[in-house]
């Protein structure tokens, strides 16, 4: 029984670390960048120009959470100026197409969550 208890912690902290490690940046970025790369099939060049883009993004949007204490309203517009300088550089780096490709997959995404 007492092996059983032990086996079960641990477990449950392996758990605890693993949804740690996907709210980092570093995790996000990957998610997206990886998400991404299979639904427009860029190069591995492209892919890490895109994962330092989201790095960068979800970096900035966690400095701005601990200096807002977590505020919604506060973060709102901070959030926005971030998204739309991120935009800003993905559409230079993948062209106008390619964004409206993963806007398009994006809006499909949403509506089959709400499905």
């Amino acid at each position: 029984m007492k092996k059983l208890l032990i086996v079960l912690t641990i477990a449950l902290m392996g758990l605890g670390a693993q949804a740690q490690k996907k709210n980092t940046p570093d995790a996000k970025a990957e998610k997206i960048s990886k998400e991404m790369q299979t639904v427009l099939a860029f190069d591995d060049a492209t892919y890490q120009s895109v994962y330092t883009l989201q790095l960068e993004r979800y970096s900035k949007e966690k400095e701005l959470k601990a200096a807002s204490g977590n505020d919604k309203e506060a973060l709102k517009p901070g959030k926005k100026e971030i998204m739309q300088a991120m935009n800003l550089s993905l559409k230079e780096l993948l062209g106008k197409e390619e964004i409206q490709k993963w806007q398009t997959h994006v809006k499909a995404k949403k509506k089959n969550k709400k499905a």
